[in-house]
């Protein structure tokens, strides 16, 4: 007979009776054999169940399983999903690279622009302003992007303020930006592209395919501007 053993059949039964769960949690904790020694006990116990009354313990644990399984399912099926979704988005700037490479105007990579990133990605709304041009900034709001969104970065994503969403698309209200600089020092233009959607963009955001465009961008625009 085992030491386990022994120590069990010693302890009164009163005693037994008057053990707290706690305690009863904690000894079996810290003795994870204690069934093993009386496996009969497994095929008695009998655990509270919602739909069934009662089942055995090892019914509830094939339950947990179960479960456990299932949830195991979902996360792979939203994983696969999301990286689905990611190869779609990347296959997208891939092609919106070598389309813009081909463009011979401004007008030509103005349009393709808005064909892929509004009609592809299904976002809502585009500004490019090329500084300098016709269709450029007031110098005032041009300062007030500069310091108080980019703040010396190149890429700004997030929410807009009313009078900042007026500044870059008119009286069309946005949820969320994706804006970029162009040029090395962000000295040629900016491109802003808007959603409905107030947290589609948002500063904890992977910047990998932006920054792609962002420096396809700088090398295109100038040879169709002519700078």
């Amino acid at each position: 007979m085992s030491d386990m053993s022994r120590q069990e059949k010693a302890t009164p039964a009163v005693e037994l009776a008057s053990l707290a769960p706690e305690a009863v949690k904690e000894y079996l904790l810290a003795n994870p054999d204690f069934f093993f020694y009386f496996p009969e006990i497994l095929d008695s116990l009998r655990l509270p169940h919602k739909q069934k009354g009662t089942v055995s313990l090892v019914e509830r644990q094939a339950e947990q399983l179960r479960l456990k399984v299932r949830q195991l399912q979902l996360q792979i099926n939203e994983l696969m999903a999301t990286a689905k979704q990611n190869e779609r988005i990347y296959r997208i700037y891939a092609d919106l690279n070598l389309r813009l490479f081909r463009c011979r105007t401004l007008f030509d990579a103005r349009k393709t622009l808005e064909q892929v990133l509004l009609h592809q990605l299904d976002l809502q709304t585009l500004s490019l302003k090329l500084f300098g041009f016709d269709d450029d900034l007031p110098e005032a709001s041009k300062k007030h992007l500069m310091e108080k969104r980019f703040n010396n970065n190149i890429y700004y994503l997030g929410r807009l303020s009313q009078q900042e969403q007026k500044m870059l698309f008119n009286d069309r209200p946005v949820g969320s930006v994706a804006m970029m600089l162009l040029g090395e020092r962000g000295e040629m233009g900016l491109l802003a592209v808007g959603s409905d959607e107030p947290h589609h963009f948002h500063p904890g955001m992977d910047t990998l395919l932006i920054t792609q465009l962002q420096k396809f961008l700088t090398l295109v625009v100038p040879q169709l501007a002519e700078y």
